[in-house]
Parts: structure tokens; sequence; C-alpha cells
């Protein structure tokens, strides 16, 4: 339902749109955990972009993407838009630019957290799409800081790769295979800054059990989770410390799929388990300091989403969490939100080839 991403379409050739993507949410965490913290927020993400297709093959995307929290009188970030998507063969597709990115890439929570969805939704760099009848694959780079010569801060870049595997795909029955693999750097050569150049790694596989019927999809989906960190520091007064340098994790969920439904619930264990960019709920770092850890961590959780499409473009959801602490005296943490979400494509014109013959 977030997913945005637009493959491209061959009978398109020379046509100049408009596109208005938009999302309107309201958003609360009440996290009792001193793993995350809190977060509230209303407010409504825009995204108007000119489409314009220079051949068949090859679509640029020109425009602008901002943030608007209620309470705040100016836009929290304004980000220019340049996305250029270019049909390499058939199922192979080349991304320059903005990246269809965020919850496109379809990352687990532990590796990926929901709510950088409005607060950090923007990825610009490079981007691989694959499609085919036995694999589904997205590879990416992200890259998050750039360094001029004598900055002092380091560059940070994110490398990615999503992939699914079909091998069993029936009316009833879908079996699937699932690669995840992310990098996170951050350092330099060009920079001032004094400490060392880091790595977090992260990797998971497992399988997606589909069962199929005519209006409910019955999914079980088990993954294993590692993490290895490379050349953090020791001092815990150092700015990239953190208490661990590998862990895995075990998730195992299931959830129950109608076209206005979805309910999912599942298990987490984690040892000594790190991410970049993961739900902090599942870490075993708190997210507000490195120095308050647990090596162990047990998550039980469950999830809620209500859908409904008022149009093929149009979609209205209603989302509740809730995460229980197994090793913890705590109370439960839960989270709602409220989503309203368009992806409209407006046809311009058709513009003439200005090319001499």
């Amino acid at each position: 339902m977030f997913k945005t991403e637009n493959l491209l379409l061959d009978s398109c050739e020379r046509n100049l749109s408009f596109r208005f993507e938009s999302t309107s949410f309201l958003k609360n965490n009440e996290y009792e955990s001193d793993f995350a913290t809190s977060l509230s927020g209303i407010g409504v993400m825009l995204k108007p972009t000119l489409e314009y297709y220079l051949n068949y093959n090859t679509r640029l995307n020109v425009g602008f993407f901002g943030t608007k929290f209620s309470g705040v009188n100016h836009f929290t970030n304004l980000i220019p838009i340049y996305q250029i998507h270019h049909k390499i063969i058939p199922g192979l597709e080349l991304v320059f630019g903005s990246l269809y990115g965020n919850l496109n890439h379809g990352l687990s929570e532990p590796f990926y957290r929901f709510d950088l969805y409005y607060t950090n939704n923007i990825e610009y760099g490079l981007q691989l799409l694959h499609k085919s009848k036995y694999t589904e694959s997205d590879v990416w780079l992200n890259w998050e800081k750039f360094i001029f010569e004598g900055d002092p801060f380091q560059e940070e870049f994110t490398v990615g790769n999503h992939t699914k595997l079909n091998f069993i795909k029936t009316k009833g029955i879908d079996i699937k295979g699932d690669l995840q693999v992310l990098l996170f750097h951050k350092g330099g050569e060009i920079d001032t800054y004094a400490g060392p150049a880091i790595y977090i790694f992260n990797g998971a596989y497992g399988l997606d059990l589909t069962l199929k019927t005519k209006h409910i999809n019955y999914s079980l989906k088990p993954k294993l989770f590692w993490y290895q960190g490379l050349r953090l520091p020791n001092n815990p007064k150092s700015e990239n410390y953190q208490p661990y340098n590998n862990g895995k994790g075990l998730m195992v969920s299931s959830d129950v799929d109608h076209k206005f439904m979805n309910f999912e619930f599942g298990y987490w264990k984690g040892e000594k388990f790190l991410s970049s960019k993961g739900e902090s709920l599942f870490m075993s770092v708190s997210e507000s300091s490195p120095n308050f850890h647990q090596a162990n961590r047990k998550i039980f959780y469950s999830k809620l989403r209500l859908k409904r499409y008022l149009s093929d473009n149009l979609k209205l959801e209603l989302r509740g969490n809730l995460y229980v602490d197994l090793k913890n005296d705590v109370l439960p943490d839960y989270s709602f939100g409220l989503y309203f979400i368009a992806n409209e494509l407006f046809f311009l014109k058709k513009l003439e080839d200005s090319r001499v013959k």
C-alpha cells in the first residue's frame, strides 16, 4: 500500500504527465521500553513531479518532496527530486537519482523501521531492479551524507539487496526464498574527522510460505538474521561506539491477509543484535544511548491493518501495533497510525519528435 515503484510502460513514448503523490499521516508511538523513544506527529508528505518518457524505455521525473508537520509553520524538509529510470533489457531496469526507496525495498522490521517512511523518506543514489519468472531483486546504493575535502564529519552510505526466489508458485500455494543484505558505511578519506571508518553488516534469509484462497491469504515467514560490526571503537565515549560487534536473531511471523484487512503476529529472539535502520524495539542496544544494552531480547508482537480503497490511486489505512517485551517487566509498547495516500498520474500532452529525420 505504501509502495510507489512505477515500472516503465512501453506505450508512453514522449508522453508528458504530472504525477502527484501524497501521504497524510497521524502516527503515535507509546513506548515504555528503554530501547526506543516515543514519537507523535500529524502531517503530510507531498511529492509532485513532472514525468516525461524520453523514449519507450527511458523516463525522467523532476519535482520536489516536502514534509509538513501540523504545529510547524514551514516544511521540515524540502528536497529536489530528479530521477531517470531506464530499461536496460526486459526484466532489468536502472534508476539514477531519487530511488524507489524506504518501504519499496520490502525489508523486515529488524532491518527497516516503519517510521523512517515519513521521517527520512527520500533516498538518492543508484538502483537496479530485476523481475523474472523465478526471481525478483532490488539492489541499491543510498548515499546518505556526502563530504567535501576538509569537512569535519564522515560520509555515510548504505548498500542493500533484497531478493526473492520463486520456488513454487501455483494457484493455491506460493513458496519463496527470501534473502536480505545491508551494509552501512561511515567513513571517508578527505574529511578531518579523527575517528576510524566503520561498517555495520546485516543479513537475513528465510522462507515465505503462503496458502491462497478466494478471499484470504495465510502466510508463515520464518527468518534468521545476523549482524557484524567492523572497526567499531571500544571506547564508550566514542561517537560510533557499540557494545557488541556481532549478533544474531530469529523471527517467526504469520499473517492473515484480506483485501480490507491484514493481521500479523510474530516472535522475535535477538542476541546482541544491531542494525543501522531497524526498529529500535528489536535491538539489543538503546536508541538513545549505546551504554544501555541487553544482550538477549525476546519480543512478541501483533499488528492490525484496516484498509479501504477509495479508488485505484486513493487509499486509507488504519494501523495498530503491539509489542510485548518477554524479558523485562515493563508495560507493552504500542503504536497506532492513520494514513491517507494518493498517487495519481495526470496526462498533459504527447510531445512531438523534434529530431531531424
